[in-house]
């Protein structure tokens, strides 16, 4: 007699249905609990959302103690940070820096007022952060202390002055001599233009605004990369007919003094079109920059989204000595598109050039990681970081400083676009992170009731 023919006739046959019942239902629900769920988890914040061309909206400093700071703008219109302490393995609070609301009512539910960040040698924290379209409304405030996120001073607006036009996409880039250089757009999408302006004290003073690119009535997207005294600069331009143009590049050597081509051209400031290094030309279809970096040597290497669907791709580009080239990484599709040509997003790894993060279409947007080993030539997809999800993962950010636990943070959810004329459609989009990633809905929990329900069903026809 087999041992399972023994309890059968020691529970009887119902006691016996019951007790294996019973068993698979608490493995079942461990399954649950371990393999797909995981619900104890939470995202980073919920209903709210990074952009893209604002950078660093993290950071990760090494003062008094180790942490993560992530920065984000939340549908309620307010600047919010909260950070992971690499020591304590935990999350802080979180902490609301501006509100936004009470002032500009839906104005500050834009997905463009995501907040930028610079952390200075001190452990002091500043942000940077704009209410898209009104005018002048330009911001930054300071932490009151080193490395604490609980108390910031008032809100100082920093437009130029003279000015009645909105400001966009700021980048603050503090330089090896501690100059901070603070990129911005003035202007709307169609016809825009990029300036900067420094400060010598650590932000407490700006000095007077310098045209840095001026495409006449095209508008311009400008990410910003700095390194040591070096800054690079790549930019697309925006015609107002196909969404995003073309892709160009120029540098700095010497901490802002000189502008030039990467084969060394000198270029006159502001930078005009007929002037500019173009390092991709896109010709009819849109193309749009997503990020920049340079390695030890100071070469820039660039990625960009090209084409629209069904043939929507990623690239990647370089300097190879003597010209600009470029190579195919891999295929995708358009996250939003009513005309303005939104990707799902790549970056580099400043620290791995070979190394990128990028948003891929599958039945959603996954965060991939693709790697290349012969200098940027062929890739192939190392890792998944995230898979069967039931929502997108896009707009991914490479932590700055990062740590090995935590090196890069998206938006994850349903992005839904523009509403009632503001791109406020984010209520349904998180933050995530390698760490919280598990709270992501995936197709285990679709499945999950429809296993369970399998399983009685089983068991009501014996």
């Amino acid at each position: 007699m087999v041992y399972s023919d023994m309890l059968k006739k020691f529970y009887g046959r119902k006691r016996f249905l019951i007790l294996v019942l019973g068993l698979s239902l608490g493995l079942f629900s461990l399954y649950i609990r371990y393999s797909c769920l995981r619900e104890y988890i939470n995202p980073i914040a919920t209903s709210s959302i990074f952009e893209w061309i604002q950078k660093p909206a993290a950071v990760r400093f090494v003062g008094k103690y180790d942490r993560t700071y992530i920065s984000w703008i939340a549908h309620s219109g307010k600047i919010q940070m909260r950070f992971y302490d690499h020591k304590i393995k935990r999350f802080s609070d979180i902490s609301t820096i501006d509100d936004l609301y009470p002032e500009y009512g839906i104005e500050s539910q834009d997905d463009h007022n995501a907040p930028s960040l610079l952390i200075l040698p001190t452990g002091q924290i500043l942000i940077f952060y704009v209410v898209h379209d009104v005018n002048n409304s330009f911001f930054m405030k300071r932490s009151a202390a080193p490395e604490d996120i609980s108390s910031w001073t008032k809100r100082q607006t920093i437009s130029d002055k003279s000015t009645h036009i909105p400001y966009n996409y700021p980048q603050a880039k503090r330089l090896a001599d501690g100059t901070i250089f603070l990129f911005y757009r003035r202007g709307v999408f169609y016809n825009s233009d990029e300036f900067y302006k420094v400060s010598k004290d650590d932000g407490q003073t700006w000095g007077k605004a310098k045209k840095l690119i001026d495409f006449g009535s095209d508008g311009v997207y400008a990410f910003i990369y700095a390194k040591n005294n070096q800054i690079h600069v790549a930019w697309n331009k925006s015609t107002g007919e196909t969404p995003k143009k073309n892709v160009y590049y120029m540098v700095s050597p010497d901490g802002g003094e000189t502008w030039q081509k990467k084969d060394g051209t000198k270029l006159n400031l502001p930078v005009k079109e007929n002037k500019a290094d173009i390092v991709f030309d896109s010709g009819d279809d849109p193309d749009y920059a997503w990020d920049i970096v340079a390695d030890n040597q100071n070469n820039p290497y660039i990625v960009f989204a090209y084409k629209d669907d069904p043939y929507h791709e990623y690239r990647f580009a370089w300097w190879n000595g003597s010209s600009w080239v470029n190579s195919f990484i891999t295929t995708s599709s358009v996250l939003y598109d009513t005309g303005e040509f939104f990707s799902g997003g790549i970056v580099i790894d400043p620290d791995n050039i070979y190394n990128i993060f990028l948003s891929k279409k599958h039945d959603r947007f996954e965060l991939e990681n693709w790697t290349s080993f012969d200098q940027g030539t062929t890739w192939k997809k190392s890792q998944s970081l995230t898979e069967n999800s039931q929502v997108d993962n896009f707009r991914p950010q490479i932590v700055e400083n990062y740590s090995d636990e935590l090196s890069v943070v998206w938006s994850s959810g349903i992005y839904e676009g523009r509403v009632d004329s503001q791109w406020s459609g984010f209520n349904k989009v998180n933050i995530q992170s390698e760490l919280t990633k598990d709270s992501i809905p995936t197709s285990c929990k679709i499945l999950a009731p429809l296993k369970l329900y399998k399983l009685f069903a089983m068991f009501k026809k014996i």
